[in-house]
């Protein structure tokens, strides 16, 4: 179901569910996207009842035509992928997915939702996948099934032009798949959580950076997020200054700021303003 054609049939309380867990996304500070984001599964599995949640953070590929022009996912891929309950059979699984886009490969459910890229949209499996096509399906037998997965239910946010956040839910083998009502109270979810998504996003360096950020570099990003200097950085970190330096220099170039200031007015949702003291730590604020 796309966003823009037709509105979630929701009872009353599923929207205040879903509203009160809007407010509750709004608590967490810019600088702790991942915290939200667990939270977030964590609520929608709850509400939607699946075993398992994944984010994944995409991006459309530059002259992805002229490279592959029988792209099957035209020119996204998968730069993030963070699980709610990752176990050693959920990364092997993952391992194997991956290798699967790298050889231009990926199910038709994921398959159909990049064809509608630009808008919210979130769709039943067999809405798009007939059950004998899914079962025959490489990643169903190689990656889904090994891990006891029978149903997954997807819902895409158009955060932007080139970056696209993904949320999916699975349900076991053997179960009732999903339906209408769980469908349409994930396309409702997405409809008020586009700050979760821009945030996510830009944390890794899929939205406003000239390329994805390091493991550490994002443990650095989200350090001067609550105001620290790069003193305390390192200390946190267990690095010198100088690398400090170097990691927050190359975090100003590649989101193109040319001052710390400028690189948190990014983040200024919930971050003091840029006039506060530099000698004063601004740290963040709950509206």
């Amino acid at each position: 179901m796309n966003d823009s054609e037709s509105r979630p049939q929701l009872s009353w309380c599923d929207q205040d569910t879903v509203i009160q867990l809007w407010h509750e996304l709004m608590e967490f500070p810019a600088s702790s996207p991942q915290e939200a984001l667990e939270h977030c599964l964590r609520a929608l599995a709850r509400q939607i009842g699946a075993v398992n949640a994944t984010w994944v953070g995409a991006a459309r590929e530059k002259d992805w035509e002229r490279k592959n022009p029988f792209d099957p996912l035209l020119g996204w891929r998968p730069h993030i992928c963070l699980t709610l309950h990752p176990t050693d059979a959920w990364q092997r699984a993952h391992e194997v997915a991956m290798d699967a886009v790298r050889h231009n490969y990926m199910d038709p459910q994921t398959v159909a939702l990049a064809s509608r890229f630009g808008q919210n949209r979130c769709f039943l499996r067999d809405e798009v996948v007939s059950d004998r096509d899914w079962k025959r399906d490489r990643i169903h037998r190689e990656v889904l099934a090994p891990l006891g997965i029978g149903h997954r239910l997807i819902g895409a946010a158009a955060t932007a032009p080139g970056a696209e956040s993904y949320l999916i839910f699975d349900r076991e083998s053997g179960g009732r798949g999903f339906n209408a009502r769980e469908r349409d109270l994930l396309a409702f979810f997405l409809r008020g959580s586009t700050l979760l998504h821009r945030e996510l996003l830009q944390m890794h360096g899929l939205l406003n950076a000239s390329r994805p950020l390091s493991p550490r570099e994002r443990d650095v990003l989200r350090l001067l997020l609550t105001g620290d200097s790069e003193r305390e950085i390192a200390e946190a970190l267990g690095l010198t200054p100088a690398t400090t330096h170097q990691y927050v220099a190359g975090l100003l170039r590649n989101f193109g700021a040319h001052s710390r200031a400028e690189l948190m007015s990014q983040w200024l949702r919930r971050l003091a303003p840029p006039s506060v003291s530099a000698h004063a730590n601004p740290t963040p604020t709950d509206q």
